[in-house]
Order: C-alpha cells, then structure tokens, then sequence
C-alpha cells in the first residue's frame, strides 16, 4: 500500500508541476521580407536630354552635317555604279558577237514587216499575206530566243539581253498584231510599237558602241 501510495503522489506531483510550467507556445513564421521599393526618382540621377545630339547646333552646323551626309552616299552610289558598270561590260564584251548577230537579226526582221506593210496596205488579202509572212519567221525568232537565253541563263549580267528579249517578242506578236490594226484603219499601235523597237534598238546600238571603242 505504500508503494501505490508513493507512486500516486509522484503522478500528482508531476501533473502539478505541469500545469504551472506549460509546454512554450509556436513562434508564429516570420513575415516575408518586402521587396525592395524603387529608387525614388531623385536617387536615378539627371533626367537626360530627349533631344538629338546636333540639336544644340545652329541651322549652318546641322547644314554641313547634311551636306556631308549626302556627297558621301552620292560617292558611295557613283562608285556602285561604276562598279556594275564594269561587271555589265566584261560580260558583254565577252559576247559581242552574238550581240551584234542578234541585232543584225531584229534588224532584218522588223524590216521584213515593214516592207509587207508598205506593200499589204490597201489589199483585200493583206492579213493573210501577213500571217503567212508571220508564220516563216517564227522559228527563226525561236532560235534567236533561245541564243540570247543560253548566252545568260541566270539573267542580270547583261546590259542589253532584255532589249533583245523585248525586240524579239515584239517581231514575233504586238509589232505584226500593230500592222494588222493598221490595215484596217487604227495606225496608233503601230507608231506605238515602232516608238518601243526604236528606243530598243537605240540602247543596243550606243552600248555596242561602247563596248567596241572600250570606253566604260
């Protein structure tokens, strides 16, 4: 009995001791640091100028500027120029004499169809005179075509292959279409393709010319 005794008496004890000296509290969590605020706009430094740099210059200044700007890219354009000039001629010197057998060529072409034009006018038959005329310089025209494709295939080196190109596909189509349209009464789409043939002929001529004297 002293025993349970003494034991109930180290249980009352320990539960005493408990409740006046009671287990501590949770701390609650820390609270988040806050995120550091902007630097107010005094701590950023001057407020830079938005203006342009030669703003500060007066109107002769921005003028030199200006015209210093513009003889360099005028320089810088003449020497690009040259530049295609020279590559422009090194081909075309180089195919010379297919140039001038291309020309030779749109020459007695268009001189055939305006000899038939001159001596059609006026004839019950003249279109089919001319068609006939038409239909035997087709493939001749074809071949031409095909020489001038196979002399630039990628396109872009010659000077001149896009006159001969128009040359040719005017012989073949608008200029004989023009002097149909003549026979019967509208002479304006002739004079227009002539205009056209003329000024083509006129840039083939000058280069070829150049490129004969040597001159670039």
């Amino acid at each position: 009995m002293k025993r349970i005794a003494l034991f109930l008496g180290a249980a009352a004890l320990a539960a005493a001791c408990t409740e006046q000296n009671p287990p501590p509290k949770a701390q609650p969590a820390p609270a988040p640091a806050k995120a550091a605020q902007p630097a107010r706009a005094a701590d950023a430094g001057p407020v830079t100028d938005a203006r342009p740099a030669d703003a500060h210059l007066g109107m002769m200044e921005r003028h030199a500027i200006w015209k210093a700007k513009k003889e360099a890219d005028e320089k810088l354009a003449a020497e690009l120029a040259a530049q295609e000039q020279a590559r422009l001629f090194k081909f075309d010197k180089g195919k010379m004499p297919k140039h001038l057998a291309l020309l030779a060529f749109e020459k007695k072409t268009r001189k055939a169809l305006d000899d038939a034009a001159e001596k059609l006018q006026g004839k019950p038959d003249a279109r089919d005179q001319l068609a006939k005329l038409v239909a035997s310089q087709r493939k001749a025209i074809e071949a031409q075509a095909k020489i001038l494709r196979a002399m630039d295939p990628q396109g872009g080196n010659s000077n001149i292959a896009t006159d001969h190109d128009v040359s040719l596909n005017s012989l073949a189509n608008d200029y004989p279409e023009a002097i149909v349209a003549s026979f019967q009464g509208d002479p304006k789409p002739l004079a227009a393709a002539r205009t056209e043939l003329d000024k083509r002929e006129k840039k083939i001529t000058s280069w070829l010319d150049q490129l004969k004297s040597g001159k670039k």
